[in-house]
């Protein structure tokens, strides 16, 4: 008898009704402008054997990581990273006072026929889809009847939720945090939502203020608008972002401890990927990476290294080389190359979908797989998000 592959798509029949009863659970972007965000006809089987697989990559990947950032620091050169001198002094003491990580979410891709597994990036710092990964997909596969056509698979890997909520006392906080979003962005939001769910079920208070309302006094450090000092915060807003902008002068006067620290900044630049190929030549789970360009043979990936959801991507020696729009008013940062390994085509009723696997961390240890899937090889913001099952 052959043995499955490691993933497969599986088409299921529609079902329309369980993104609506998702509302409850903060699920309201499912259909962003029409578009269908939550595929309703489809999940990703998967072999005990692929996700043992991932587990284990994403353990070794994190030592991994964790050793070409000591090296990073120790040579204080972050040409590659795009940090500026004020960010790079706050990602250094960030780094030796070892300010403790909440989460992160590993993309890999892995191969259906034999299971290997490439590290395309790591997020560290703002990942994106933890509400899908964490609820919402563990909650259709709690409320969708098992069947051929419905549910196939007998478990799911998604232990994300408890380990968030056994994370927090972990973290060393005041009993009080602040959870700072965009206000535009619904999506966003709802994560912040969600993470702060796991903060009260974890003992803590959690209070919401957009990111813009943060403000400054002389006194107190930052603030909300009412004066309360803000202790903790998470924040769903990048690092060099903050930089960039008018107040990132008083980033090193403030006395918040921010959620993500600020060394996750070298964890999540895309910079990491070429001090991990100079630690780790042809380690099978790395894609070579390099500066240059040339030091790339065959087809290459640009990535900018402070870029995020798949923004200013170019890939050069295809056959059809592909690129992605460049985000408006974020601060500039290197190009990253990286081997060109395209992800698997699954098929579809309307052609091919290419799914990232998302593995997510809490704290140092892989908590679950959350997938999404494009129409091309480049992932990007307008993906969908298809559950999973374990056969």
């Amino acid at each position: 008898m052959p043995r499955p592959p490691a993933i497969a798509r599986r088409s299921l029949r529609r079902d329309d009704a369980f993104p609506l009863r998702a509302e409850a659970l903060g699920f309201c972007f499912h259909s962003p402008e029409g578009r269908e965000y939550w595929a309703r006809d489809a999940c990703y089987v998967l072999t005990p054997e692929a996700v043992a697989r991932m587990e284990a990559a994403a353990r070794e990947l994190g030592g991994m990581i964790a050793a070409a950032v000591d090296r990073v620091v120790a040579r204080g050169d972050y040409a590659a990273f795009g940090f500026t001198p004020r960010l790079a002094a706050l990602v250094e003491q960030s780094h030796r006072l070892g300010e403790p990580s909440l989460y992160g979410r590993f993309d890999f891709r892995l191969d259906p026929v034999d299971g290997s597994i490439k590290l395309f990036e790591f997020n560290a710092e703002t990942p994106a889809a933890l509400l899908e990964a964490a609820v919402v997909q563990l909650a259709w596969f709690e409320e969708t009847p098992p069947g051929p056509d419905t549910r196939p698979g007998t478990d799911q890997w998604n232990a994300i939720d408890d380990a968030l909520v056994a994370r927090w006392p972990e973290m060393g906080l005041p009993r009080l945090i602040h959870f700072a979003a965009e206000r535009e962005r619904e999506d966003e939001i709802a994560l912040v939502a969600y993470l702060m769910a796991t903060a009260r079920a974890a003992g803590h208070e959690a209070a919401f203020l957009p990111v813009d309302d943060i403000s400054w006094q002389e006194e107190a450090g930052f603030v909300t608008p009412e004066g309360v000092p803000l202790s903790a915060c998470f924040k769903l807003y990048p690092w060099d972002w903050l930089d960039f902008e008018e107040g990132g002068r008083l980033l090193p006067l403030g006395r918040t401890r921010w959620i993500e620290p600020a060394r996750r900044m070298l964890h999540a630049s895309k910079a990491i990927l070429v001090t991990l190929w100079e630690m780790f030549p042809g380690h099978p789970l790395l894609l070579p990476a390099s500066l240059d360009r040339a030091a790339i043979e065959g087809p290459a990936i640009g990535k900018p290294a402070l870029g995020l959801e798949g923004y200013g991507m170019q890939v050069e020696g295809t056959e059809a080389d592909e690129s992605t729009e460049i985000a408006e008013g974020l601060p500039p940062s290197p190009t990253i190359w990286q081997q060109w390994s395209p992800l698997p085509g699954h098929a579809t009723p309307d052609g091919l979908a290419y799914p990232v696997m998302g593995v997510w961390m809490v704290g140092d240890e892989p908590a679950g797989l959350g997938i999404r899937e494009g129409d091309d090889r480049v992932t990007t913001f307008e993906d969908r998000f298809v559950p999973h099952v374990i056969l």
